[in-house]
């Protein structure tokens, strides 16, 4: 009995979101542009899993070339489609086809990682910034102002150049840290004393650890690893405007003060309440994002300072074309070289750029119910 009625409590009280849910999924089947961004998303997706199947992997390693060593000894420029290579080779004779696929994991790779660390930094910066304010907020938003005084494409590429190779990490100061941070997020919020007494032995244990015995290894970073630092560093100070924004328009809201005069503490204020009618606006920008964050990263290696020279990466085999398409005739005769490899970037980023404008008409309260 005791059972049912706490279920009762849970439909009552998550009935209107559960309605409200359900309202934009009807608008979502409703619209043409979502189903065609959705239907080129889930395409790309079905590649990525069945990668292994539709391109076997030539090494150890799939997502490394492996020139046709056959073709190697009789040309050294790229190859036209044919029965074995279905979308040509490269001038070093590396499959495009094979590139194309294995490229599609990387693609999501760089896109939805790079997003969720941006996501994550920006929604800590810009929720603490707008909620606290005074002298917080204009600490943590000059911050953000000094990396988006700085062009984006540029300074990725001056990270990308600066990061090393080898990175050590002392965990007894990442174990600090992350305790220290810990301590003071609790102590703001108002949780359990238990919570904290934990937390602060912690800081204490890690403390004396760095003292006495400290712990020091070594973080290997591949050249695309340096990438998605780099661009979700550039990319996280807009996240955090955006959503400084929307919480300095709901903070004083009746429904946030009310639960501040019920005493409610503020991590349950701006997780129950603020975040929830605040992230729709970033989850928009964040789908559009993700098809231009595959642009920057497909330009930057480009210019050869993104993935590693024989790795399958879209913008990679497309470089690997510049030799062959410098005049007129060499560009219609290796078409494949750069046209294909493109068609698979604009099919991405089309298809993410089409979700994000359905969610906008989807989610923006001033004309979703039109």
């Amino acid at each position: 009995m005791d059972s049912s009625k706490r279920w009762k409590e849970f439909k009552t009280a998550w009935q209107p979101r559960i309605k409200e849910w359900k309202f934009m999924f009807k608008r979502m089947r409703e619209s043409p542009l979502a189903i065609v961004g959705l239907s080129i998303i889930i395409g790309f997706v079905v590649i990525a899993c069945m990668a292994p199947i539709l391109a076997p992997p030539t090494s150890s390693n799939p997502f490394l070339l492996s020139a046709d060593t056959e073709l190697s000894v009789l040309t050294t420029r790229p190859t036209p489609p044919t029965v074995k290579h279905i979308f040509g080779t490269t001038g070093d004779q590396y499959d495009i086809y094979y590139a194309c696929i294995w490229g599609t994991i990387s693609a999501f790779r760089v896109g939805i990682l790079v997003v969720a660390i941006g996501l994550i930094i920006g929604l800590l910066f810009g929720i603490v910034a707008a909620y606290y304010g005074g002298i917080i907020d204009e600490v943590l938003m000059r911050f953000t102002d000094i990396i988006i005084a700085f062009p984006g494409l540029v300074l990725s590429m001056a990270l990308v150049i600066a990061f090393p190779t080898i990175i050590p990490i002392d965990i007894t100061i990442l174990i600090l840290l992350t305790s220290a941070i810990l301590s003071l997020i609790f102590s703001a919020f108002k949780p359990q004393r238990k919570l904290l007494l934990i937390t602060q032995i912690i800081v204490l244990v890690s403390l004396f650890l760095y003292i006495t015995n400290p712990i020091t290894v070594g973080l290997n970073l591949s050249r695309l690893d340096k990438v998605l630092i780099s661009l979700a560093i550039v990319g996280w100070p807009g996240y955090a405007r955006l959503i400084r924004g929307e919480v300095l328009r709901v903070k004083n809201e009746d429904y946030v003060e009310a639960a501040k005069a019920a005493g409610c503490s503020d991590l349950r204020i701006i997780a129950k309440h603020i975040l929830p009618n605040t992230i729709y606006p970033l989850l928009i920008v964040v789908t559009l994002d993700i098809g231009s964050i595959v642009l920057t990263a497909a330009a930057l290696s480009f210019l050869g300072i993104g993935a590693e020279p024989n790795s399958a990466d879209w913008g990679n085999i497309i470089s690997m074309s510049r030799n062959w398409v410098s005049t007129p005739e060499l560009l219609v005769q290796y078409y494949h070289t750069f046209l294909i490899p493109g068609i698979f970037i604009s099919l991405f980023v089309l298809g993410w750029n089409l979700l994000g404008d359905s969610l906008r008409d989807i989610l923006d309260p001033m004309i979703r119910r039109r």
